[in-house]
């Protein structure tokens, strides 16, 4: 046999914990666990060590920039800013060749949806990540955005707050990301925990960014006040999307080329 050729797993079928979309509402402290701190504090708010000696970057994050994480996590529950709020959905589907094909739950017309394959290392595809005979996919639609968190930040901005803004925005940001990973462990937990991988739109895996369409149709994502625009952009901003390949072999590439 060639080594080109992909040998699948043989993958037992699986019954999802439900069908078609829901919607879920965790209280705002419930998902602050799940942001991840050094991407907060490193990544968003530019805590870097530079040329500082390690005890001295240390008691700089357990110092002024813990306590600014804090405040803002005080501050968040207190005035509820930024609420977050996640559009869930599990349809069939069938992988063939390096697409997916969707069957929305309730019925209406399949959904094909393909992805490129990589062209070296082990030449994988999203759709190698799913049982040939037919299997489900898990996808959702996170926000923490609303009209009032753009009006509030555009106040910030506009009063000079800036330091304020600068926070405010990283945090949101940091924040989107952990109602997507509370969604995606909610979700798996009924098949076993988190596993698998969640593939967002525009990546290299996954670059084809009207799924962004896709996902917010299969989801209701409109039901949490989600919309897409003409460029394929969530709104309100502070939003995201993805979906989830939940066997346990599949893992986030890159490399396509």
């Amino acid at each position: 046999m060639s080594a080109d050729v992909q040998v699948r797993p043989v993958d037992e079928p699986l019954t999802p914990p439900f069908g078609g979309a829901q919607i879920w509402e965790p209280a705002i402290d419930a998902v602050y666990p799940y942001i991840e701190r050094m991407s907060l504090l490193v990544g968003r708010w530019g805590f870097k060590k530079g040329e500082l000696p390690e005890a001295e970057y240390r008691k700089l994050l357990d110092g002024r920039a813990q306590a600014q994480f804090e405040r803002l996590m005080r501050e968040n529950k207190m005035r509820r800013l930024f609420v977050p709020r996640a559009a869930v959905a599990w349809h069939s589907c069938r992988p063939e060749g390096d697409a997916l094909i969707i069957y929305p739950h309730g019925g209406g017309e399949p959904i094909r949806q393909d992805f490129p394959r990589q062209q070296i290392n082990e030449k994988l595809c999203i759709s190698d990540f799913f049982r040939e005979e037919g299997d489900i996919l898990g996808c959702f639609t996170v926000t923490v955005g609303s009209a009032e968190a753009t009006a509030e930040l555009a106040r910030m901005k506009e009063a000079g707050e800036y330091q304020d803004y600068f926070f405010w925005t990283g945090f949101a940001a940091e924040y989107t990301d952990a109602v997507a990973e509370w969604a995606h462990i909610r979700m798996l937990e009924p098949l076993g925990g988190r596993q698998g991988a969640r593939f967002g739109p525009g990546y290299p895996s996954c670059p084809d960014t009207a799924l962004t369409r896709t996902i917010a149709e299969l989801t209701e994502a409109h039901r949490i006040g989600v919309k897409v625009t003409d460029s394929n952009m969530l709104e309100p901003e502070m939003s995201t999307s993805a979906i989830l390949a939940h066997r346990p072999r599949a893992r986030i590439f890159n490399r396509l080329v």
